[in-house]
């Protein structure tokens, strides 16, 4: 009889009791809600790749990660008690794979209790593929211009040849790598610097590193030039001889510094026959002679001779 009197008593109204369950259960739920905060960081997402396959496309740098939990287990957590992670090393075989993203605890985030934790994207699709490496050429990009009077006559580039990595389709095709510009516009005299090389594609790792020696090699700038109409001048004559008829007009081609040719000043440059020798008047013929500047190289010239006519003085 006990019994069934427990029993009616706890079914006696029981609508109203399991409505006042059901608000309790609610208004629990959202004390629990209402006492958890949340956090969001933006997290690297690493790549642990298997020794032969390494991804072929593009895949997001960084993703999402939210904390929800109490506020103190929240704020105890830093950046790098979170690892996101990629995990490559199952796959063996290339093709278009889709790979969870994981998140790995460490530090407070391992103590936190009530920390929950979700990742955005939840998995990444990509390709993987065979991976390659290759040496390739290294070459030297530059910018600017020597300053007028100078050139860049060489540049060596150490390692003159690198090793890239990744995957097969994109290192094939690749026989050669740029550096970083290097900028000449001041340079007036021999220079060393180290640089970058610029990766051809984001999937591309060099495996020595990326930093490579520049040495640039200026010098004065060599220039050739040719004259024409050149006046030739005679020299020595006695004065009681005379030119009978104008000399011929000659031409010469000169090599010399850009800077000297530049500040070249008229009558520089000439041709000249020597008619100290002569006595009488007459037809001779007579050798012709270049007359340059210090530094100046005389590369050909012409007439090498002229017939001059010689009379005596009235």
């Amino acid at each position: 009889m006990k019994t069934d009197h427990v029993i009616q008593r706890l079914f006696h109204n029981w609508p109203a009791k399991i409505l006042s369950l059901v608000v309790a259960l609610i208004l629990l739920v959202f004390h629990d809600i209402t006492r958890l905060e949340e956090r969001y960081v933006n997290a690297p997402l690493q790549i642990e790749q298997h020794h032969a396959l390494v991804p072929a496309s593009q895949w997001p740098r960084q993703v999402r990660v939210r904390l929800r939990g109490e506020r103190d287990d929240i704020a105890r957590v830093l950046d790098e008690d979170l690892d996101v992670v990629l995990d490559l090393q199952r796959f063996a075989r290339e093709g278009l794979v889709m790979v969870p993203v994981e998140v790995r605890r460490s530090g407070s985030a391992l103590e936190a209790s009530t920390l929950e934790i979700t990742v955005e994207p939840q998995a990444v699709e990509l390709t993987l593929e065979e991976r390659l490496v290759k040496s390739v050429e290294v070459l030297p990009r530059t910018s600017g211009f020597v300053p007028a009077g100078y050139q860049l006559i060489r540049s060596v580039m150490t390692p003159s040849a690198v090793e890239i990595e990744g995957p097969r389709s994109v290192v094939e095709p690749i026989s050669t790598v740029f550096s970083e510009d290097v900028d000449i516009s001041s340079r007036r005299e021999d220079f060393t610097e180290r640089i970058r090389l610029v990766s051809p594609s984001p999937l591309i790792r060099f495996r020595g590193g990326n930093v490579v020696e520049f040495r640039g090699v200026i010098d004065e700038a060599i220039v050739m030039e040719t004259y024409n109409s050149i006046e030739i001048f005679m020299t020595g004559l006695d004065e009681e001889l005379v030119l009978g008829q104008p000399l011929p007009q000659g031409s010469m081609r000169i090599q010399a510094r850009q800077l000297d040719v530049e500040n070249l000043a008229p009558g520089d440059i000439q041709l000249t026959v020597e008619a100290s020798t002569i006595v009488e008047d007459g037809t001779f013929r007579l050798p012709v002679q270049p007359v340059v500047p210090p530094g100046f190289i005389v590369l050909r010239y012409e007439p090498t001779s002229v017939q001059v006519v010689i009379e005596g003085a009235e």
